[in-house]
């Protein structure tokens, strides 16, 4: 007989448990899919995966398993980015700035298939250029410094993937270079000054083609300045509307989309 859901999800964490209490460690992947059906029964209530199409989607199954041992985004927010992107003009290059460990990086360019890739970090031991010590209370300096330019490269190899790969504090890091022009944008960035200013740069430097989407990390998730810094864009942007996605980024949409 199948273990009912609220069984599994018992069955799932006590799994856990005992792996450690005998010292095992379960590898990235395994404990992803743990966590992944664990979060699934949020406040008593199941996420109803019956016949949603990006779930059963062979692409999307095996960029997940690809892609997911290398990012700390769950399977709602890998959905989110895998279905707006293909929304997006084909012709358009996908950039990600905060990529960390390129896990959602290489998600993103398995999802446009043969479009350009761009990936910016700073991949720095700071982590972050500057911080606000009200508005970004939830990070400090040094919370990525695990961040590594070779690992990312190595990811993207080992997947028979090509990015271009550019170091340093975004957007600083291309004022000097000659970006291709781009329809879908992923910014992953969590603090209000990298926030704003990612958003100010794309929305003003001319590179977004007119079919173009932006997808936020760390939206209405208490990390005030994330949220300050979307006010802030909207504001000084009249006609670009955001919107907030399941369970924890925000939809950007230019007035040409």
């Amino acid at each position: 007989m199948p273990l009912t859901r609220k069984a599994r999800y018992a069955w799932d964490v006590g799994c856990e448990l005992y792996a450690r209490a005998l010292g095992v460690f379960l590898t990235d992947s395994q404990i992803g899919k743990l966590h992944s059906r664990r979060n699934s029964m949020l406040l008593g209530r199941c996420v109803d995966e019956v016949n949603v199409e990006v779930l059963e989607s062979p692409g999307f199954i095996q960029s997940v398993r690809q892609a997911g041992p290398h990012t700390l985004l769950d399977t709602p927010r890998l959905a989110n980015l895998w279905s707006l992107c293909q929304a997006t003009d084909s012709n358009g290059a996908i950039l990600e700035v905060g990529t960390f460990r390129g896990g959602s990086a290489l998600h993103l360019a398995n999802s446009g298939g043969d479009r350009k890739m761009v990936v910016c970090d700073p991949f720095s031991s700071e982590s972050f250029e500057s911080l606000d010590t009200e508005l970004d209370a939830n990070f400090s300096y040094g919370d990525f410094a695990s961040a590594s330019e070779m690992h990312v490269q190595k990811i993207f190899k080992d997947a028979g993937k090509d990015a271009e790969i550019i170091a340093g504090y975004f957007p600083g890091s291309v004022r000097d270079r000659e970006l291709p022009k781009i329809s879908f944008a992923y910014i992953d960035v969590d603090v209000y000054k990298a926030m704003l200013e990612s958003l100010g740069y794309l929305a003003d430097s001319g590179v977004l083609l007119d079919r173009s989407l932006i997808v936020i990390d760390d939206f209405c998730r208490r990390a005030e300045g994330v949220d300050k810094a979307v006010e802030e864009f909207l504001a000084a942007h009249p006609g670009w509307r955001s919107f907030p996605l399941f369970p924890s980024q925000g939809l950007l949409v230019p007035p040409t989309y």
